[in-house]
């Protein structure tokens, strides 16, 4: 095979974070079982406060300049210390240049020639070099091969797709049964599409997907491979399906927070549902249900938004038929969102409506629209909520419904939220939210009878402020989250106590309050 050289990566010059990549190199390390690695990577995330430094656009320019990325190669640097023989720091390379592989490829050929040059090169080395990393190496070199003929980037002749794929199935075929974990049957489904097998794919995709023990983190990475590797979805209507049926598996799956990209949220709001026997096959016998339950929860997510200035994102808000608060606005959309988020009150400590606009990143990641008034607003001490009026045209976009009554706070009702913490990534908290408290009717004891506050378990992180939170039932909207507290949250009722809380204001006390 033709040798190809690498670029070191080079920490000292490059100041770009990305989370993809940090997310797969951190995922790579844990499978390879080197904690003592492990340690001094999240040691570093937690002292540099990566979530902080991620650009909110992966600049791939930047790091195609300099090699690999900042935070890449830093945990090579890092690797290099425990790793004499190479073998963790070699498939780090690879993979890090891979995930420039994905991204810079949306710029075309010059964009993404080195990269895919360097990432193949890698791949290649460690397939020859690390029987440990034979399969995987070798999934990867067909998979960027094959981008790099889409891309009209030369291929090393040596490298036969149907020879590699043919070689890496007849390797996992010889796995134990006991040892065929989602990783094999991601592997095969990957084979399978290297040699244009979508159906054999989906078999091994559907295990993957109605495995329990699949986590949804596990899901999110065969995606992201099939999705901007293999370009899956743009190969058929069935390929199309797959990533769809996919992107509603990790929202089933038992996780704490999860983030699913813009375009995927936009797709299973936006395109017809793939086929009942697809959905089965992929899901489970309850596919088709779970998928409309998916769907219903990424419409309304196109209709949450992120708050921004010019020069920083800062808040959720979400949009409102204005009438549902204030009933001479009829049926005008509005956005409503926290007083402490935005606000002309000096004491909210919030962004003047002047200088923020909202961008609803599930519709249209590209436009923002401003705002030209508060048309009511309630300090943070109070209902702590803003209603806004919008700039000019509206974004055609569903306003969210509220539901009428709150579920009852018998520990078994489900709650969900939907925003952008830290105007960061949009993100889904849809397990484990249990609903645990509440002061509305009919035997709650506000301190306030025109406050009615709502307390939840649902693990969002810190900045979701301004978000929607629906019920379990219908995807109606029960509350605007407001604060949180993972130790000491005080109780409501009259309770003197404190537990772990996150707590919103009752929608319908802001509508009581808009009507007045």
């Amino acid at each position: 095979m033709t040798e190809f050289k690498t670029q070191p990566p080079l920490a000292n010059q490059i100041q770009t974070f990305n989370a993809p990549e940090m997310v797969s190199a951190v995922e790579h390390l844990a499978e390879l079982g080197k904690p003592e690695v492990l340690g001094a990577v999240f040691d570093f995330i937690k002292d540099k406060k990566i979530g902080e430094l991620i650009p909110t656009r992966f600049q791939v320019q930047k790091l195609l300049d300099g090699g690999l990325s900042g935070g890449a190669a830093t945990i090579v640097g890092l690797a290099q210390q425990h790793d004499p023989d190479g073998k963790i720091t070699g498939a780090l390379q690879a993979r890090a240049w891979k995930e420039l592989a994905y991204y810079s490829s949306d710029l075309g050929a010059s964009g993404a020639k080195d990269a895919i040059k360097n990432a193949m090169a890698s791949y290649r080395e460690q397939y020859q070099s690390n029987p440990e990393a034979r399969i995987r190496s070798g999934i990867n070199l067909i998979g960027l091969a094959t981008l790099a003929r889409q891309l009209d980037i030369p291929v090393p002749d040596d490298i036969d797709r149907v020879k590699l794929a043919t070689s890496v199935l007849a390797d996992l075929n010889k796995t134990p049964q006991a040892a065929r974990d989602p990783q094999f049957h991601a592997s095969r489904a990957e084979a399978f599409v290297a040699l244009d097998d979508i159906n054999g794919a989906q078999i091994e995709l559907g295990k993957i997907a109605q495995d329990p023990n699949t986590s949804a983190e596990t899901l999110g990475a065969v995606t992201r491979q099939l999705r901007h590797l293999w370009r899956l979805g743009e190969k058929s209507e069935q390929g199309a399906g797959i990533i769809q049926s996919l992107g509603a598996a990790i929202l089933i799956r038992d996780f704490d927070v999860a983030r699913l990209p813009v375009d995927d949220v936009r797709a299973l709001a936006e395109q017809p549902a793939p086929s009942n026997d697809q959905l089965e096959a992929i899901l489970g016998r309850d596919g088709p249900l779970s998928y409309q339950w998916v769907k219903l929860g990424m419409e309304c997510a196109q209709s949450v938004g992120v708050m921004r200035t010019a020069a920083r994102r800062f808040g959720t808000g979400f949009i409102v038929r204005g009438g549902d608060i204030v009933p001479s606005l009829g049926d005008e959309p509005c956005v409503l969102t926290n007083a402490h988020v935005v606000s002309n009150n000096p004491s909210d400590r919030a962004e003047s409506p002047d200088n923020a606009e909202i961008v609803f990143e599930a519709a249209d990641k590209d436009r923002g629209h401003g705002f030209t008034e508060i048309l009511r607003s309630w300090p943070k001490e109070n209902l702590d909520a803003t209603l806004l009026r919008f700039n000019g045209e509206a974004p055609k976009l569903k306003p969210l419904s509220f539901a009428k009554n709150l579920p009852l706070p018998d520990g078994t009702q489900r709650v969900y939220v939907i925003g952008y913490p830290n105007g960061g990534e949009l993100s889904f908290s849809l397990q484990h939210n249990t609903l645990i408290d509440h002061e509305g009717p009919p035997s709650g004891k506000p301190v306030d009878s025109s406050v009615c506050r709502v307390q939840y378990t649902a693990p969002t992180e810190h900045g979701n402020s301004g978000s929607p939170v629906f019920n379990s039932q219908n995807w109606r909207v029960i509350a605007l989250h407001h604060a949180g507290d993972a130790k000491a949250m005080k109780r409501l009722n009259g309770r003197e106590d404190s537990w772990p809380a996150n707590q919103g204001i009752w929608i319908q006390s802001i509508c009581i309050a808009g009507q007045n």
